[in-house]
């Protein structure tokens, strides 16, 4: 099955393993950052598309491109926590956060 072209993992190593423990916080902190990339994503997208819809200025480059830089950290810390989960699965990823945001 995984050699259909509509099934195949093209970035599966042939060690990774078939099954894992994931905690569910930790799936909350993925989701949670998800949010905020559907969030921004859809800020921008309504600034550059809907400029008629709705009679007011359309974003200025400086804050698309800090919104821009807020989804860069977010894909950051999303990868901090894959690759914590992918070397120790038994971590503690509270942890990570903590240490970002200088708790």
């Amino acid at each position: 099955m995984n050699d259909h072209t509509y099934t195949l993992d093209r970035w599966a190593t042939p060690d990774d393993p078939e099954h894992g423990v994931v905690r569910f916080a930790d799936l909350r902190q993925i989701e949670r950052a998800c949010q905020g990339i559907w969030a921004i994503a859809r800020i921008v997208g309504n600034s550059a598309n809907e400029v008629e819809a709705v009679d007011i200025q359309p974003l200025s480059a400086w804050i698309v491109s800090n919104l821009l830089g807020g989804v860069e950290s977010l894909c950051d810390h999303v990868a901090d926590l894959v690759a914590a989960a992918i070397d120790d699965p038994g971590h503690d990823f509270s942890s990570i956060g903590a240490s970002k945001e200088g708790l």
